[in-house]
């Protein structure tokens, strides 16, 4: 349990010692939470909401008379499969409070500790803290997202290039599954943002609001970058499919021109291959040579046409 309070500079204070008036901050854990929520006047209800083991990416935010409660699903933006932090958030006047329900990594207080360094002490404010914080959970989404589009390029580039592997339809589906999560992990950040810009408990200054909407905004940034890059995999995807197409017809080709060679062959040996006693060809000494050369004249004469008409 670690609260620290803003002043000219910060300190680190228990719970006994939090005053109302000044702003403090602090990182505690589900079960510091269950021991101290009723001396910060929080809902039971929310402990429960806390409590339950939901695997999912949309959050929650709801508004209570004198302070904001929400759950952030937070997920490990490079390895995508894993739901790795949830977090409960609580919002009082001169109060942030962050309960760590799962965090796999330690990476939650370490944010925490980042948007403190980040801050300037002197002009602090709850509302630039709250923000500083929720910026530090996408920090990184920049980065990632231009990894993601590196990626779906270079699938395109080998695509253009014929060097597709049996492993592309995995790659694709891949990258669009991360996007998906991403796409939902920024939704909650918006209506989170969203939500505390509309200030219905008066908690925040009117001017002071403006922090709200610069996060909200940036979270708009990465959620369409997201979108942009779902229709670049789609693009990709379809040029995969018609390359996939046009490689099939390459093949019928090459069928249907090895069988057009081999039907006057087929004809040939289905002839000759009755044995009726009146085909003066069967006894004639020549007569099994004389097929030979008529097959290969046959296949040459094939050949030369359908190279002149370039479907080989």
């Amino acid at each position: 349990m670690i609260y620290y309070q803003m002043g000219e500079k910060i300190t680190t204070i228990s719970q006994g010692e939090i005053n109302e008036n000044i702003i403090t901050a602090g990182v505690i854990t589900l079960a510091e939470l269950e021991s101290e929520f009723v001396k910060f006047g929080f809902s039971e209800a929310t402990v429960i909401q806390c409590k339950k083991n939901e695997r999912r990416i949309h959050g929650t935010i709801d508004v209570y008379d004198d302070y904001h409660f929400g759950i952030i699903n937070g997920i490990d933006a490079r390895n995508y499969l894993n739901l790795q932090d949830k977090i409960a958030l609580y919002i009082k006047k001169n109060l942030f409070i962050v309960v760590i329900i799962k965090d796999e990594d330690e990476s939650v207080g370490a944010k925490f500790r980042e948007a403190l360094e980040h801050v300037n002490k002197r002009m602090l404010t709850l509302e630039k803290m709250i923000s500083a914080f929720l910026e530090r959970l996408i920090s990184e989404d920049y980065d990632i997202l231009e990894d993601l589009e590196e990626k779906i390029r270079q699938l395109e580039e080998n695509i253009s290039n014929r060097e597709i592997n049996k492993e592309f339809p995995i790659d694709i589906t891949d990258i669009r599954k991360h996007l998906l999560i991403l796409h939902d992990f920024y939704d909650q950040l918006i209506i989170l943002g969203e939500t505390l810009q509309e200030n219905e408990n008066d908690l925040f200054e009117e001017e002071k609001l403006r922090y709200f909407r610069i996060f909200t905004n940036r979270v708009k940034r990465l959620s369409y970058d997201v979108q942009m890059l779902q229709e670049y995999c789609s693009h990709v995807k379809e040029a995969y499919h018609a390359q996939m197409d046009n490689n099939l017809n390459s093949v019928m080709e090459i069928f249907t021109v090895v069988a057009a060679i081999f039907l006057p062959l087929t004809l040939i040996a289905g002839w000759y291959g009755m044995n009726f006693e009146s085909m003066p060809e069967l006894s004639w000494k020549f007569g099994y040579p004389m097929v030979i050369l008529i097959s290969v004249v046959v296949v040459i004469l094939a050949l030369r046409y359908f190279r002149k008409r370039k479907l080989f």
